[in-house]
């Protein structure tokens, strides 16, 4: 891991087998919004504390809210051999696999949860959006005509080496 905890090879040669040069096979970024689910524990414990009397074992059903907002609020992005991985929450899943046959060319845009709806996984007109924070983004042009962007760090590097794969065909 490097100080910004992004995982795997940072582009750097060199270290290779046998003193070889080794080239980065993959990049690994994210992002995690830590108040979220914090936030969402609160109102719960909140909510329960406050209606517990009158609410019948349907309260019990607001206990799985805090674990849904938990896996909304972070995403793991990996781009390989195998296209670009993107996973949600601490486990990496549920995961979406976009192949490299599957993708036009990618980019860095800057985008807000307010432009996009909100945090969390959005679908708006053609374009999916996993927003954990505004800011950067890492944007996945798509030969369909769809597009898949996710909040992560490094996103420039990360449209770089998607770009560098696609162009090696």
């Amino acid at each position: 891991m490097n100080e910004r905890g992004d995982g795997a090879a940072t582009g750097q040669r060199g270290g290779g087998i046998a003193g070889q040069p080794s080239s980065r096979t993959a990049w690994i970024s994210g992002a995690r919004n830590w108040w979220l689910p914090g936030f969402s524990l609160v109102l719960v414990t909140a909510l329960i504390v406050w209606r517990w009397d009158s609410a019948g074992p349907g309260i019990l059903a607001l206990l799985i809210l805090p674990g849904i907002v938990a896996t909304l609020s972070s995403v793991r992005v990996i781009a390989g051999q195998a296209g670009v991985r993107v996973g949600l929450g601490r486990w990496g899943w549920p995961a979406k696999v976009v192949d490299y046959a599957d993708i036009a060319s990618a980019a860095v845009e800057q985008i807000s949860p307010a432009s996009v709806g909100g945090w969390g996984y959005r679908v708006k007109r053609g374009t999916t959006v996993v927003m954990v924070c505004g800011g950067e983004c890492l944007v996945l042009d798509l030969r369909n005509g769809k597009r898949l962007a996710v909040s992560c760090r490094d996103a420039g590097t990360g449209a770089a080496f998607v770009n560098r794969f696609l162009t090696r065909g």
